[in-house]
């Protein structure tokens, strides 16, 4: 996985990278693109994700390696889908930036949108998920509330495959 060459458009601007998942709300239809709405969606998710960029207009290619995670994740946010699937969130970002993508993430799971997580980050795991389901040598053990789990436990069904029933 590359997310700078697979999830972002480098050479776009910070605005069109963050609205190019759903052009429509920015467009009063017709196919055409209100500037004004992207600047104005952008410009939102540049304040809920602390996003550094001296412009929305600033190429993400400019952006430090955090922003430019933040800049991916908010363009899957901004698709507003009910069902998000996330891999691997944080990693290779700072602790900052870390928590401010967390705190999109818990702020959509309280919006009503399922997130499904996947990460090798056991802190990660533990800080925003509610149920928790270990893959191991192609099987999917059961789901279980996080309060059941503790790193010991996962890491055990990791490499033991303890439990992991459903193969896939």
């Amino acid at each position: 996985e590359d997310r700078r060459k697979e999830g972002l458009a480098l050479t776009l601007s910070v605005a069109d990278n963050l609205t190019a998942t759903r052009f429509s709300a920015c467009s009063p239809g017709w196919g055409w693109l209100d500037l004004g709405r992207q600047r104005a969606a952008a410009a939102r998710w540049i304040d809920a994700l602390h996003i550094r960029a001296a412009a929305p207009d600033q190429p993400v290619r400019a952006l430090s390696g955090g922003n430019q995670q933040k800049v991916a994740v908010g363009r899957l946010l901004h698709q507003d889908a009910a069902v998000l699937l996330l891999d691997e969130p944080s990693r290779g970002i700072d602790v900052g930036s870390r928590a401010q993508i967390y705190e999109a993430i818990a702020r959509s799971a309280a919006e009503g949108k399922a997130v499904l997580l996947v990460s090798s980050y056991l802190p990660e795991l533990f800080e925003l998920c509610d149920r928790l389901a270990v893959m191991s040598r192609g099987r999917l053990s059961p789901a279980r509330p996080i309060g059941q789990w503790t790193p010991e436990t996962v890491l055990a069904t990791a490499i033991g495959g303890g439990g992991a029933r459903e193969t896939l």
